[in-house]
């Protein structure tokens, strides 16, 4: 859901695609947590199905499919990165991401033109849902991200608590026109004729988020405004587990995160978020890539870092499914 994010920030600031510098800083602060939740968030990945790693190949019946996890937003070893996977994407058949570049044109056309995809049209608007100090806060914050007031009012709430959890410095970088991996590759493949698909139907996606109901998605931004810790530290953090390739920990920290600050129904939110974004659509993308990795041919795909490990993450779906698994080298991401 990267794509949406930006497609909302170039809503909100469709002026700002100048080129500009940041210098995002930020703090790992996973030592920081409580002893018992480090222990729990260890514990878990330990326990998870290849739980680290972000360059896989599967093997089956002479078929081959590449997969590689993505971190979303750009970061010091985007190019990199970049330069790694190209040779291997233009030697595949077909490319697969969550969103291929001629998709994404066609759903930002789409957004366009219907406000109510992304926007509260009928009914109260979120100055009326929230209490007047939470509004006020969440003005302030999204204002730090390039949101006007006007705009963030008409939101759906759920969206809102989608970008409160992003950094408002990454959020500059992305809105000044820095690229993440995702669209670096499916823009330059499909520059180039390359067969690039989508590996879910972006509409069919956001209808997910029709699961939540309003009040539940209120509470996620509450639970986000009050968190007591800076959104730089988080995705700092959050960089240095997937530099590390340690996707599992990764997921870990952020159900870790919601336990111990969501309050009483912390966990059970978490779970339901990930049935419906993580588990659901997992179990989903295998079928579009074991079709199209027909013997003799290959398959690559890129996607979000978090789909690759879990007992229902992509991999072990596969492996089910008779795939061979094997990790692929990969150099580290810089950390600077």
């Amino acid at each position: 859901m990267r794509y949406l994010l930006f497609f909302l920030l170039l809503l909100a600031n469709p002026a700002s695609a100048l080129a500009r510098a940041f210098d995002c800083t930020g703090r790992d602060i996973l030592h920081t947590l409580p002893q018992a939740t480090q222990q729990t968030i260890t514990q878990a990945a330990a326990e998870t199905p290849y739980a680290t790693g972000l360059l896989w190949q599967a093997e089956k019946d002479g078929a081959r499919i590449t997969l590689f996890g993505t971190y979303h937003v750009p970061h010091a070893s985007t190019q990199n990165h970049f330069d790694t996977l190209m040779p291997m994407a233009r030697t595949a058949d077909v490319v697969f991401f969550e969103m291929s570049a001629p998709d994404q044109a066609e759903f930002e056309k789409t957004a366009a033109t219907d406000a109510s995809l992304l926007f509260i049209t009928d009914g109260p608007t979120l100055p009326e849902l929230l209490p007047e100090e939470s509004w006020q806060e969440l003005r302030r914050q999204m204002s730090e991200r390039g949101m006007p007031s006007f705009m963030t009012a008409k939101f759906k709430p759920i969206y809102v608590s989608m970008l409160l959890g992003m950094s408002p410095c990454q959020l500059r970088q992305q809105q000044a026109g820095q690229v993440g991996i995702d669209g670096r590759l499916s823009k330059a493949l499909a520059s180039e004729g390359k067969d690039t698909r989508s590996i879910e139907d972006p509409m069919a996606t956001l209808a997910l988020f029709d699961n939540f109901t309003q009040a539940e998605q209120i509470a996620m931004i509450e639970m986000t405004l009050a968190l007591p810790l800076s959104p730089d530290d988080l995705q700092e953090t959050m960089y240095r587990l997937y530099a590390d390739g340690e996707t599992a920990r990764l997921w870990e920290f952020g159900r870790a995160l919601t336990i111990l600050y969501g309050g009483p129904t912390g966990a059970a939110d978490f779970a339901k978020m990930e049935q419906a974004l993580l588990t659901n659509r997992n179990r989903a993308w295998t079928a579009p890539l074991e079709a199209a990795a027909r013997p003799g041919t290959s398959v690559f795909a890129a996607f979000g870092a978090g789909h690759l490990p879990g007992k229902d993450g992509v991999l072990n779906l596969l492996a089910q499914n008779g795939w061979t698994i094997t990790r692929l080298p990969l150099a580290r991401p810089s950390l600077d």
